[in-house]
């Protein structure tokens, strides 16, 4: 026998010093690696993730942000404040209409698709530092409250709300909406602008009762004609509204006629007439139906807010028609009609 004789039990051309049942099961894993290949499977590499789905943005869905976020700094530095007397019930009601204004625009984003976790981060609002308001005395002898220290109020984009301490300097952001922001508006889909309008619109009103000056325009826009037309009607009605009522009801006419003629003055400037001619929405001849003529003429020009604008209208005939109605829905509030949310519209 020689030496090169196999062992019994030994394959032929087997490695020394491996077991043949070994070999055979190294042998069955390759050829199944083989066949795992040739059907496109790597079992060398993980699998890669899944492509992370494109959320397509919503129609306006920046400029909504933006215009959130501004509603909850305003918020946020309304509650830093302790008003008195009149401006604390004004104070309320603003608020109460802007959360009513923040959850009307975030349902408008949601029901577009966008997620509530992307909202809330993208509108956190801007952090106001509360201060001891001290009293100082006025002129007339009464205390009034101030802010300390002092500052200039604050203006510009209500982004810069941290700098609000008092009453007067929450009034002058509430009255200071930028340029490019009614550019930006005029550019937004309807449905979005006729809303925002009357917000922003809502919000002059309440700059106008907590004291800010909101003035038309210098330099007349498209819809100062729309403007005029609404306006001279409402001063020949509280003329007739002033002459058929009776005490209190007569001196409360008047006054509202009285800053109805300087509105008109205003918008209309020189070229201003002494309204007659207009037709009434029904006979007045008495104090009640006085009374009910002004409220009747009021709520009908804040309703016309959006038909100010315009049908396209541009961002100065925004801001135009913005400031109107703010000062007519500031009248208004003194006959017993609440600051809306979105006046004008069924939101």
């Amino acid at each position: 026998m020689s030496g090169d004789t196999p062992r019994p039990g030994s394959r032929e051309g087997a490695a020394p010093g491996l077991p043949t049942r070994r070999l055979l099961v190294l042998g069955g894993g390759a050829a199944a690696l083989t066949a795992l290949a040739g059907c496109g499977l790597r079992l060398d590499l993980p699998q890669p993730p899944p492509p992370v789905p494109t959320r397509k943005p919503a129609p306006d869905e920046r400029f909504i942000l933006a215009v959130i976020k501004d509603l909850r700094s305003l918020v946020r530095a309304a509650g830093t404040l302790e008003p008195r007397g009149e401006a604390r019930g004004v104070l309320r009601e603003t608020v109460a209409a802007q959360r009513r204004q923040i959850a009307v625009l975030t349902g408008r984003l949601t029901n577009a698709g966008v997620p509530t976790a992307e909202i809330t981060a993208a509108t956190a609002p801007a952090p106001v530092t509360p201060v001891t308001p001290v009293t100082a005395p006025t002129s007339s002898g009464a205390s009034a409250s101030t802010g300390t220290p002092s500052s200039k109020p604050s203006t510009g984009s209500p982004s810069g709300v941290a700098t609000v301490q008092t009453v007067a300097q929450l009034a002058a952001v509430l009255a200071t909406i930028s340029p490019d922001r009614w550019t930006a508006l005029a550019g937004a889909t309807p449905g979005t602008r006729d809303l925002v309008l009357a917000a922003w619109s809502s919000r002059l009103a309440s700059a106008a009762l907590l004291g800010a000056a909101v003035d038309p325009t210098a330099t007349p826009s498209a819809a100062r004609p729309r403007i005029i037309d609404q306006t001279s009607p409402l001063v020949y009605g509280f003329e007739v509204a002033a002459a058929q009522s009776t005490g209190a009801g007569r001196t409360r006419a008047l006054t509202t006629l009285d800053a109805l003629r300087r509105l008109d003055l205003a918008v209309a400037g020189s070229t201003t007439s002494t309204p007659g001619g207009w037709a009434l929405p029904f006979p007045v001849t008495t104090p009640d139906e006085a009374q009910r003529l002004a409220t009747h003429l009021l709520a009908t020009a804040v309703d016309a807010t959006v038909d100010v604008a315009g049908g396209k209208p541009d961002g100065p005939a925004l801001d135009d028609t913005a400031r109107w109605s703010g000062r007519v829905q500031a009248l208004a509030t003194g006959w017993g009609m609440p600051l809306a949310a979105f006046p004008g519209t069924s939101a």
